[in-house]
């Protein structure tokens, strides 16, 4: 069963201090603050899968981003492999339980990995105390590899 959203995201204290962050076991750290690097890891370990990074962006004033990949059909993230619309479903539903006015476009990234950081307050791998890249290769061998 899938955690809401909600639930492993980061305590303030872990906001303000990477290092606390980064300390969580890989399934908050993925799940919440690193979300983006596993989806561009999963990208490289799987160049072929028929994946693409996409992003819930939501709207100003609402907190609540995601970055994911999908096929169109199946989505993978640092909870694994669930339909598309179950991921996406779940993520509105658990914000607008806090935000109900929660609205969020869903996009495909086209951008590297470095640019989409830049362009959207995401910490770059290089930014993280650890070999964040290295973390999120050994996190997606705990996954079967995509069908």
């Amino acid at each position: 069963m899938r955690h809401p959203p909600t639930a492993l995201r980061r305590t303030p204290e872990e906001v303000r201090d990477i290092h606390l962050s980064y300390a969580r076991p890989d399934l908050r750290f993925f799940s919440a603050g690193a979300c983006h690097v596993l989806a561009f890891a999963f990208l490289e370990r799987y160049p072929r899968a028929g994946f693409r990074p996409r992003f819930i962006c939501p709207a100003a004033g609402f907190h609540g981003a995601h970055v994911y990949v999908s096929d169109g059909r199946m989505a993978f993230d640092a909870q694994g492999y669930v339909a598309e619309d179950e991921l996406l479903g779940a993520h509105r539903r658990a914000l607008q339980a806090e935000q109900p006015e929660w609205l969020a476009d869903v996009t495909d990234v086209q951008v590297p990995l470095a640019e989409f950081c830049a362009g959207n307050n995401h910490r770059a791998p290089w930014d993280f105390p650890g070999n964040v890249w290295e973390r999120a290769l050994a996190y997606l061998q705990t996954f079967p590899a995509p069908v």
